[in-house]
């Protein structure tokens, strides 16, 4: 029995090494380190891409912002231009501001083709003594864009002087990089009235 008794200890104490191992649990923290480490970088890269993706969304909202007021002040300047050369009755620059197939509509509902309405005012038919313009507002949608004015024209028409206040809307179209007036549509404002006289020249 004694010798049984021995021969148990002896295998127990080859069985197993003196001391606590500690190397397994300092795998497993190792381990768990590097997954919260890689865990930490995944959430900031993430954050990064949100915020990167945000700041374009609104860079990409700026730039047809502005570029919008840009075609309105184009818009507004080469029709401050028009009107001028329509004072003017410069019928040269007129057509380099008119599209081909340009309608000009009275109020009256009269209305002419670009053709006839130039060689009306070339031939002193339609001669524009004051245009006045106040209340000047600018819609552009890419290439088309839409003025409305309040204008008081004073004109020669044939000898007869017309004095009005009307809405004037005009439609512009961009062509070969140019703003160019398509329509001018006038309607007369409310109680206002057409004071015609004759020219006594």
């Amino acid at each position: 029995m004694l010798a049984i008794e021995a021969k148990l200890h002896r295998g127990i104490r080859a069985g197993f090494k003196p001391g606590y191992n500690l190397q397994p649990r300092r795998k497993t923290m190792s381990l768990n380190r590097a997954l919260l480490c890689l865990l930490s970088g995944t959430v900031f890269f993430v954050a990064g891409l949100l915020f990167a993706g945000r700041q374009a969304h609104v860079l990409a909202a700026a730039r047809p912002a502005d570029a919008k007021a840009e075609a309105n002040q184009e818009v507004l300047k080469i029709n401050a231009g028009c009107n001028d050369a329509e004072l003017r009755g410069d019928v040269k620059a007129m057509d380099a501001c008119e599209t081909d197939d340009f309608t000009h509509t009275h109020a009256n509902g009269m209305v002419e083709h670009k053709a006839e309405y130039l060689k009306g005012v070339g031939s002193g038919a339609h001669k524009f003594l004051a245009l006045d313009l106040s209340d000047v507002h600018v819609r552009s949608y890419g290439a088309t864009a839409i003025v409305d004015e309040h204008m008081h024209l004073r004109a020669d028409n044939s000898g007869k002087i017309a004095d009005v206040n009307n809405l004037v809307m005009t439609v512009w179209t961009k062509q070969n990089g140019k703003w160019r007036e398509a329509a001018w549509i006038a309607v007369g404002l409310p109680g206002s009235r057409t004071v015609v006289s004759e020219n006594n020249k």
